[in-house]
Protein backbone atom coordinates (compact mmCIF):
# COMPACT_ATOMS: atom_id res chain seq x y z
CA UNK A 1 0.00 0.00 0.00
CA UNK A 2 2.80 2.48 1.06
CA UNK A 3 4.85 2.01 -2.11
CA UNK A 4 1.75 2.18 -4.68
CA UNK A 5 0.88 5.34 -2.73
CA UNK A 6 4.41 6.20 -3.39
CA UNK A 7 3.63 5.20 -7.32
CA UNK A 8 1.06 7.60 -7.57
CA UNK A 9 2.74 10.74 -6.06
CA UNK A 10 5.99 10.39 -8.07
CA UNK A 11 3.58 10.01 -11.42
CA UNK A 12 1.50 13.04 -10.55
CA UNK A 13 4.55 15.12 -9.86
CA UNK A 14 5.83 14.18 -13.25
CA UNK A 15 2.93 15.45 -15.49
CA UNK A 16 2.75 18.64 -13.12
CA UNK A 17 6.24 19.39 -14.34
CA UNK A 18 5.05 18.33 -17.95
CA UNK A 19 2.30 20.75 -17.68
CA UNK A 20 4.34 23.29 -16.93
CA UNK A 21 6.56 23.19 -19.07
CA UNK A 22 6.14 24.61 -22.60
CA UNK A 23 7.89 24.93 -26.04
CA UNK A 24 9.47 27.90 -28.07
CA UNK A 25 10.30 27.55 -31.61
CA UNK A 26 12.84 29.93 -33.17
CA UNK A 27 11.35 30.46 -37.20
CA UNK A 28 12.98 32.54 -40.10
CA UNK A 29 11.37 34.26 -42.90
CA UNK A 30 11.99 32.78 -45.81
CA UNK A 31 9.83 34.84 -48.21
CA UNK A 32 11.46 36.70 -50.34
CA UNK A 33 9.08 40.21 -49.89
CA UNK A 34 9.51 39.38 -46.34
CA UNK A 35 7.04 37.61 -43.46
CA UNK A 36 4.60 39.16 -41.13
CA UNK A 37 4.39 38.20 -37.04
CA UNK A 38 2.53 39.28 -34.44
CA UNK A 39 3.02 40.50 -30.89
CA UNK A 40 1.04 41.49 -28.04
CA UNK A 41 1.72 44.83 -26.96
CA UNK A 42 -0.55 46.32 -24.07
CA UNK A 43 -2.92 43.75 -24.54
CA UNK A 44 -3.17 44.52 -28.08
CA UNK A 45 -2.03 42.75 -31.35
CA UNK A 46 0.54 44.66 -33.07
CA UNK A 47 1.65 43.32 -36.44
CA UNK A 48 5.21 43.39 -37.89
CA UNK A 49 7.11 43.05 -40.89
CA UNK A 50 10.07 41.09 -41.11
CA UNK A 51 13.19 40.94 -43.81
CA UNK A 52 13.87 37.86 -45.68
CA UNK A 53 16.49 36.33 -43.53
CA UNK A 54 14.77 37.39 -40.11
CA UNK A 55 14.53 35.36 -37.23
CA UNK A 56 11.90 35.36 -34.34
CA UNK A 57 11.01 33.40 -31.14
CA UNK A 58 7.62 32.42 -29.95
CA UNK A 59 9.56 32.12 -26.48
CA UNK A 60 9.76 36.35 -27.18
CA UNK A 61 5.86 36.40 -27.65
CA UNK A 62 5.93 36.28 -31.27
CA UNK A 63 3.40 34.67 -33.27
CA UNK A 64 3.57 33.22 -36.85
CA UNK A 65 2.32 31.08 -39.42
CA UNK A 66 4.08 29.03 -41.75
CA UNK A 67 1.80 30.10 -44.68
CA UNK A 68 2.95 33.66 -44.20
CA UNK A 69 6.39 32.78 -45.05
CA UNK A 70 7.79 31.45 -41.52
CA UNK A 71 9.88 28.32 -41.58
CA UNK A 72 10.77 26.23 -38.19
CA UNK A 73 14.96 26.53 -37.48
CA UNK A 74 14.56 24.98 -34.06
CA UNK A 75 12.47 23.81 -31.24
CA UNK A 76 13.63 24.04 -27.39
CA UNK A 77 11.89 22.88 -24.11
CA UNK A 78 11.29 25.77 -21.79
CA UNK A 79 10.12 25.76 -18.11
CA UNK A 80 11.66 24.58 -14.43
CA UNK A 81 14.75 22.36 -14.99
CA UNK A 82 15.09 23.22 -18.63
CA UNK A 83 18.03 23.09 -20.80
CA UNK A 84 18.41 24.02 -23.90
Amino acid sequence: MHRTLAHVLTAASALGFAAVSTHASDYQCRQTNGCTAEISEDGQLKTVNFRKGDIVSTEDGWIVSTEDGWEKLKTKQTGPGSVY
